[in-house]
């Protein structure tokens, strides 16, 4: 999903280029040999209409994994909706934004209409109250119940409305709650695979789901480098910096004490996300 928004994007950009190649030829061939109000800086728009990309894989990614090897559905892993209200700072609305993000996801992928139900609302109030501007009518609207008994259009206005809001803040010059939203997303998602069983390490197909997410551990990484200027930003980076040593040994093998940081790394995170 994240690639097909890749190529699009990418393909977007190559039109505007071409658009703009073409109507800087125009202008060198006016006779007047004068500027007009729409002559425009190649570079200059180009950096404007770039596309905001999503940086990680789509949270249903990882559901879906969990799903087809047959993971129980627990909802007591997931964030109580009704804590929205405690959630006062835009750095937790952010976070819990992102929590609440993966929790939607993970019902929708196990199909559970009640849950989905229920974290809409937290999902929506956090959108308002941080006066992020995307249309999230879809989720709410008289169709939904349609949506419900398809869980691939559930799935795909979900994913956009989470894409959106994701790139509404940054166009909103506020990437740091940006990427706030998508590390409260990924620790979620991490502590729900952690957290199927007491003895997740003995589940070999949990354990390779768990090491698959290395490469969006890496990019996460990445991402808040961007902006541990940030003094949030920058707790949030050294809180997680904890699990490079485990995830840097994926490729030989996690041992039950490196699978044992994460789990408890994350579980420690998430703790002082959700609160």
């Amino acid at each position: 999903m994240t690639t097909k928004r890749n190529i699009l994007n990418a393909l977007g950009l190559v039109g505007v280029a071409i658009f703009i190649s073409l109507a800087s030829c125009q202008s060198s061939n006016n006779p007047q040999g004068t500027a007009t109000s729409d002559s425009l800086n190649k570079n200059e728009i180009t950096e404007n209409v770039e596309a905001i990309v999503y940086p990680l894989p789509s949270p249903f990614e990882m559901t879906k994994m969990l799903n087809e090897i047959g993971a129980a559905y627990l909802v007591k892993n997931l964030n109580a909706p009704n804590k929205v209200e405690k959630y006062l700072t835009e750095k937790d609305k952010a976070i819990n934004l992102g929590v609440y993000g993966a929790d939607l996801a993970y019902a929708s992928t196990y199909n559970k209409e009640q849950d989905i139900k229920i974290y809409l609302e937290p999902v929506k109030a956090l959108i308002d109250d941080l006066g992020i501007k995307v249309d999230y009518s879809p989720l709410i609207d008289e169709n939904l119940k349609a949506k419900l008994n398809n869980k691939d259009s559930l799935v795909k206005v979900v994913t956009n409305t989470i894409y959106e809001t994701y790139s509404f803040l940054n166009k909103q010059n506020k990437p740091e709650l940006s990427a706030m939203l998508v590390s409260g997303m990924w620790i979620e998602l991490m502590y729900i695979a952690t957290h199927i069983s007491k003895d997740t390490y003995n589940n070999t197909q949990i354990v390779d789901i768990v090491s698959k997410q290395s490469e969006s551990y890496n990019k996460l990484m990445e991402l808040l480098g961007r902006y541990n200027n940030n003094k949030d930003i920058n707790d949030i980076q050294q809180k997680l910096m904890v699990l490079k040593p485990a995830f840097d040994k994926v490729k030989s093998g996690l041992t039950e004490q490196d699978y044992s940081l994460i789990l408890n790394t994350v579980e420690a995170v998430r703790k002082t996300f959700v609160m």
